[in-house]
């Protein structure tokens, strides 16, 4: 795996992403646009003894993690619709002439989107930090959220990746990836209470485990709390298996 290759292709790839004004409204001012519109809408509600902390506060303070860990499910879209114009311009083509390997390629995805990952959550955490809705977190907690983000991302691309490799085209990509979006925006935010039933269902998608992480840093519990890192582990293992699945998924179909 060429270094020299791969980076030459994040520099490509990310000023696409930056020239596209809709890939940059999505990734950084739809997620800032969700924090302050729920911010002001819920930083003056003040609660008691809300969930199983049973802790008094405002109610933002509360359902931030949730806006924080979905804000990280609008990277699928950018990667999704980028690799999909990649395909129908031909690039993908001109790629298998090459000696560039599918894990160079997909590689080359994978770290201009976490670069905008980054920028994005690092706006995300300053903006919530501004509207006080880190009050009972410690400064450890904040630097593992802002990891757990990070991780969670990734799965996310993992999830762009492979639905841009079976879209045959941009737009049937924008409409694919909510497939794997909108179940859980719905169920695993963690935003509100759900049945026992369907508690189960969110077990499968990786959001739960990054709202459940969030929500126990941002409830200030004790960092010993080995569900944090039971969650951690889990993220981890989902984001390792998304990306090796668009890496076969591409090798098999990237050359159509």
């Amino acid at each position: 795996m060429k270094r020299q290759r791969i980076f030459a292709f994040v520099k490509i790839q990310f000023k696409s992403l930056i020239k596209v004004p809709t890939a940059l409204f999505i990734v950084l001012l739809l997620p800032v646009a969700l924090i302050m519109i729920f911010g002001f809408a819920f930083g003056g509600v003040y609660v008691e003894n809300y969930g199983w902390t049973s802790q008094s506060g405002y109610l933002f303070e509360f359902m931030v993690p949730g806006f924080i860990a979905l804000s990280g499910m609008f990277m699928a879209i950018p990667v999704a619709l980028t690799f999909s114009e990649d395909r129908e311009q031909g690039l993908l083509k001109r790629i298998n002439t090459t000696p560039t390997s599918a894990a160079e390629f997909m590689g080359s995805h994978v770290i201009s989107n976490m670069s905008m990952a980054i920028i994005q959550v690092a706006i995300i955490f300053i903006l919530t930090f501004l509207m006080r809705g880190m009050r009972f977190i410690t400064p450890v907690g904040i630097i593992l959220s802002f990891v757990i983000m990070i991780i969670f991302s990734l799965s996310t691309i993992g999830f762009g990746l492979i639905t841009a490799t079976i879209a045959k085209s941009a737009k049937a990509a924008g409409g694919i990836v909510w497939i794997f979006l909108l179940p859980q925006q719905l169920l695993a935010a963690n935003l509100y209470p759900l049945p026992p039933e369907t508690q189960i269902v969110t077990m499968f998608m990786p959001l739960h485990y990054a709202a459940d992480a969030l929500t126990l840093l941002f409830y200030g519990v004790d960092l010993t709390n080995l569900r944090i890192w039971w969650d951690l582990i889990i993220l981890i293992v989902f984001s390792l298996v998304l990306i090796i699945a668009g890496i076969l998924l591409f090798r098999k179909y990237g050359k159509v």
